[in-house]
């Protein structure tokens, strides 16, 4: 057993119960003295032994305190003269749970660095710590604290082999505080007395009681001399415009319920709360749909569509043929320009709409070139124009494709006009 640090830590008790010492509170500093038992990691071959470590803090809050610790002990080996003496410095965050308790567990935890002296060598070294403590007020000018740590000490020069140590360290000691905390620099404010009956407000509610000094004049209070809330919104009801707002609504100034795209229909109401500006809604916020065809009046350019009609993403309803006069392909191939996959996708959404059509995508040309080319491109264009319906989600069931080649001209071939207009694409609508 070292002596000499069990006489140096009798020496820092008796400074302190000769002090006028207490709890730690925030703020404050502190002086720690404390009595350490090591126990040494087993591959130092080292006994275990008495140290000191001698801490300066300060409570930074109800539950933190930050600590600079000196620590030092001396390790005899278990067999031969030599020892390990150590002397370090470390910085420790110490987290209590509740300083207002008598009895207050806390955690720390710190890095810090080890000088190690061992034979010859000498060295220097990091070291962390992490561990559990208790801090007791044990009348109101002592406090005891204790804890239970696990060091790591990063020697890799003591023993050959060995990169590091890990020791177990027990720590029983005081918090001795010094200086003021925050509590006790804070001025206490000087006393006020009012007079027995003053009404600034001269709403009838004596100042004493009143937390609305300044209600104007004439208005009807309540028992605390504020302007009556009837629905309980925020919204005094002399400024309230919908004063009987459901409970635990959000209001506006107004106190009315929110209306976020100010359709008419608040929030709370709202299926469609993104409706455009200036947009006629019914019941439910959402646009109008007069003919009742799936589409929204905007959008609709069929406005007066008979019930039942299937129509497409436009409003209009879909007949039975339908050509499709832009979409085009390159020149002697079944590659779709870029401007047709415009009406392609207006017709992947009507078709999407109405999932229970099924549709023949039928492919013209016009008579110039051998037939059996015209056919075989004309089938070609087609289910081009089925794959890629089936990439924008139309159900495959649903499609098939056919060329016709030059059959069934809607113009005269024989002139350039009439041939553009013989290559083209319709849709056969079977059901």
């Amino acid at each position: 057993m070292n002596k000499s640090y069990l006489a140096s830590f009798a020496a820092a008790v008796s400074l302190v119960v000769s002090s006028n010492s207490g709890a730690v509170e925030p703020g404050q500093w502190y002086f720690s003295p404390n009595l350490s038992y090591v126990i040494a990691d087993s591959d130092r071959a080292a006994d275990n032994d008495f140290g000191l470590q001698l801490g300066f803090g300060r409570a930074l809050s109800k539950s933190w305190n930050i600590e600079l610790s000196g620590v030092m002990d001396t390790l005899d080996l278990e067999s031969g003269a030599g020892e390990y003496k150590q002397r370090g410095l470390q910085l420790d965050g110490l987290y209590f749970i509740n300083r207002d308790l008598k009895v207050d567990p806390y955690f720390v935890f710190g890095v810090g660095g080890m000088k190690t002296s061992f034979a010859s060598n000498k060295d220097t070294n990091l070291m962390a710590n992490v561990g559990v403590g208790v801090s007791h007020l044990i009348t109101k000018t002592l406090s005891l604290r204790a804890d239970a740590r696990y060091r790591i000490d990063e020697d890799d020069k003591s023993v050959a082999g060995n990169n590091r140590f890990g020791d177990w360290i027990v720590n029983i000691g005081l918090f001795v505080p010094f200086g003021s905390s925050k509590a006790a620099a804070e001025p206490v404010a000087a006393a006020v007395v009012v007079p027995a009956v003053v009404d600034t407000d001269g709403d009838g509610v004596n100042d004493v009681n009143d937390r609305c000094t300044d209600t104007p004049a004439g208005v009807i209070v309540d028992a605390n001399g504020c302007e009556l809330d009837g629905d309980n919104d925020g919204v005094i009801d002399r400024l309230d415009s919908c004063p009987e707002t459901m409970t635990g609504l959000t209001v506006d100034a107004k106190g009315c319920e929110l209306d976020g795209d100010n359709d008419g229909v608040t929030d709370r109401l709202d299926s469609c709360p993104e409706t455009m500006t200036g947009l006629t809604v019914d019941a439910k916020g959402c646009e109008l749909d007069s003919d009742s065809d799936g589409v929204v009046d905007s959008a609709d350019n069929c406005a007066n569509t008979v019930s039942g009609t299937k129509v497409d993403v436009h409003g209009c309803e879909i007949p039975e043929v339908v050509v499709l006069k832009g979409v085009h392909f390159n020149t002697g191939s079944n590659q779709l320009t870029e401007t047709s996959m415009v009406e392609l996708n207006d017709v992947a959404a009507s078709l999407k709409k109405h999932s229970d059509l099924v549709v023949e995508v039928a492919g013209y040309t016009d008579n110039t070139g051998p037939k059996q080319l015209n056919y075989s491109l004309s089938q070609q264009r087609a289910e081009s124009v089925v794959d890629y319906l089936i990439s924008q989600g139309v159900d495959a069931a649903n499609l098939t494709a056919k060329g016709y080649g030059p059959e069934a001209p809607i113009a005269d071939n024989s002139t350039p006009a009439g041939r553009a207009e013989n290559r083209r694409v319709e849709l056969h609508i079977a059901e």
